[in-house]
């Protein structure tokens, strides 16, 4: 069996998504939490509006799986569905709507975005875990997923820290005390502590980078994966064929990253923009009392 026509073509598309970076990282922040400055009645709560716009990425992988014309999920296919859907129970369901304070409102426009990106991504990670995916369980593949389950506990616990510094003292989940106010002209915000935070400002950022470069390791131990000619592909008259002849008379590709590292690529251009206006903005709101040693994301280098 082959994948379904509309894969490659979509595929394709998902690798223009880094492009954003450097818009993302010189000029512009995403416009959410300490960034936002939208006051508009197209705001949405945070709460609700983060749980749909993550929701998407669970119903889409589930919906796939269950639609799609392919070959019976393999046993390390299917542990990895089950540990995309435990990551985004946890991100759309238990974190907004049981665990985080309330968060800030949303804009419509960045609940849209970051719903069409986890359709495209459940989607490929779908096909990709269909036909991709390897077929037994080896060594490589636990491993990797040892390393997927330090990512994702690693990425929760220092989220509940930053929660914690919005709770009132007696529903604490991690923190057994808060830092008293570094500044008290930051207003609510405060300069998180514990864990990894000794050495980054962003260290949910890593875990969760560590988490899904260890998904894809296990999903894809070569990162590669051949791509057809566009005749091949047999495309009916549609959206899909119109877009796929434009990008072939640029440059049709031979190969191309296949979904779960394609997920990871998105994953660091779209958060370390974020993390570097971040460990910026902490800088300037703390000064001296932010602690000198900590980079932005990566210990001792960035």
């Amino acid at each position: 069996m082959v994948p379904p026509a509309a894969f490659f073509p979509s595929l394709i598309t998902y690798h223009l998504f880094p492009l954003h970076a450097p818009l993302t990282l010189y000029v512009v922040d995403a416009p959410f939490g300490r960034f936002s400055r939208l006051t508009s009645k197209w705001n949405l709560p945070g709460n609700a509006a983060w749980a749909g716009m993550e929701l998407v990425a669970p119903v889409t992988l589930i919906a796939t799986l269950c639609s799609a014309s392919r070959p019976p999920l393999s046993p390390p296919a299917r542990v990895l569905a089950g540990l995309y859907l435990t990551h985004y129970l946890h991100r759309a369901v238990v974190s907004p709507l049981l665990l985080s304070p309330k968060r800030s409102p949303l804009h419509v426009t960045i609940p849209l975005a970051a719903a069409v990106f986890n359709l495209i991504n459940a989607y490929l990670l779908a096909i990709g875990l269909a036909f991709y995916a390897p077929t037994r369980l080896s060594w490589r593949f636990w491993l990797g997923v040892t390393g997927w389950a330090a990512g994702f506990v690693g990425n929760v616990y220092h989220d509940e820290i930053l929660n914690d510094l919005r709770r009132p003292k007696g529903k604490r989940l991690v923190l057994a005390d808060l830092p008293e106010d570094d500044d008290p002209k930051a207003g609510r915000y405060k300069i998180p502590r514990g864990g990894l935070f000794r050495y980054v400002s962003f260290p949910n950022y890593l875990c969760e980078w560590l988490e899904w470069t260890s998904f894809a390791l296990a999903a894809s131990p070569y990162p590669l994966i051949p791509v057809p000619s566009l005749e091949a592909l047999h495309l009916k008259p549609g959206l899909a064929k119109t877009a796929s002849s434009i990008i072939a008379g640029v440059w049709w590709p031979s190969a191309l990253l296949a979904p779960p590292w394609m997920f990871v690529l998105a994953e660091i251009t779209s958060m370390l923009p974020r993390a570097m206006s971040g460990h910026k903005w902490y800088q300037e709101k703390f000064g001296d009392k932010y602690p000198s040693s900590r980079t932005a994301v990566i210990p001792g280098i960035l």
